[in-house]
């Protein structure tokens, strides 16, 4: 007698609660008024200036990704037999890694909020590393004629968070050299932007799917605005308000830099005098070779999205003409003798 599967409940309800407390820490790490953190990821990001930082609006991305996952947390909840996740078979098989991966986003954002650079940047990969796992247990090309709707909810909302969590786990090494005394160049940026945007095409294409290359290009963009001359991107309009904020080590420290345009330090900045009325002085020198590189990026997302798009038609043509495999139970059943036959 076979031993029936053990209860979904309880797995699906840890997913419940494992995403409240990370909406939770969330809130919590957006105002240094709450004391929960030293500094918020804003005034971090603006101190930081580094060349593989996106502009500020770039991350209202978080406000998509935690919709779709806050969708599939409720709907692999629910019990209704005929609109409902909790036996979804592709949600059993995820369960695990999505509880440490929500656990690792809010371990994160304190680690990060406290300046323990290191260890969140340890933390961060290990979160990027749950988020592809999860897609590849699910394993959902996006046209699959034969994946559930279920399934293809999940692995659109894993996909946006890892797409994202790839470009931002390059920015926290930037951020770390930084803060260790070293503002990475523009060349070792675009470094890491080729991993990313490798790492971008080869799922777009693996999965055909356009949630991931759209995550992927809004990153690519909003890093080309925060390059533009335009944006307050390394200028005291944007630094001294938030070292005016928060005693953030950086604002204190003397510029050692031998680069002209890469200062390690914002000391000589006089931020405790600056108002909004101060004349504006952009001391990090923008790049335009990150920008084209940054647009070459795009380009090969998008067209690893067209050429993943057609694969996976092929791959639905394909699956409609071949014969769907019959479940195994029916298989092994035995045929029944013809009357008069011996047993």
């Amino acid at each position: 007698m076979k031993t029936p599967p053990p209860s979904p409940v309880v797995p699906a309800a840890a997913v419940v609660l494992a995403f409240v407390a990370m909406a939770v820490a969330n809130y919590l790490v957006t105002d240094n008024n709450l004391g929960a953190v030293k500094f918020t990821n804003t005034e971090i990001a603006h101190t930081h200036p580094v060349y593989g930082l996106p502009i500020g609006w770039a991350f209202a991305i978080w406000g998509i990704i935690y919709t779709l996952e806050g969708l599939f947390v409720v709907y692999q909840a629910l019990p209704f037999q005929r609109f409902g996740g909790l036996r979804e078979p592709s949600y059993a098989k995820i369960r695990g890694p999505v509880l440490a991966l929500f656990a690792a986003n809010s371990a994160w954002l304190f680690l990060f909020g406290y300046e323990v650079y290191w260890a969140s940047q340890v933390v961060i990969l290990v979160y990027d590393a749950l988020l592809f796992v999860v897609l590849r247990r699910l394993d959902v090309n996006q046209l699959s004629s034969r994946r559930s709707a279920a399934s293809k909810l999940a692995a659109a909302a894993f996909s946006a968070n890892a797409s994202w969590v790839t470009v931002a786990s390059c920015l926290g090494i930037q951020v770390v050299l930084l803060d260790e005394g070293w503002l990475p160049s523009p060349d070792f940026a675009i470094g890491l932007l080729v991993v990313a945007v490798a790492v971008a095409c080869a799922a777009t294409f693996e999965y055909s799917d356009p949630v991931y290359a759209a995550v992927a290009a809004w990153a690519l963009g909003g890093i080309i605005a925060n390059q533009a001359d335009a944006s307050e991107f390394g200028c005291k309009s944007q630094i001294c308000p938030a070292c005016l904020a928060a005693a953030i080590p950086i604002c204190s420290r003397d510029d050692t830099s031998a680069r002209d345009g890469r200062p390690n330090g914002f000391a000589p900045l006089d931020c405790d005098s600056y108002t909004e009325s101060s004349p504006d002085e952009c001391v990090v020198a923008k790049s335009a070779s990150v920008v084209g590189w940054a647009y070459a990026g795009i380009g090969c997302v998008a067209f690893a999205l067209a050429a993943g798009l057609v694969r996976g038609y092929l791959r639905r043509q394909a699956e409609k003409r071949a014969p769907r495999p019959q479940p195994p139970f029916l298989e092994d059943v035995p045929s029944t003798p013809a009357s008069g036959d011996s047993p």
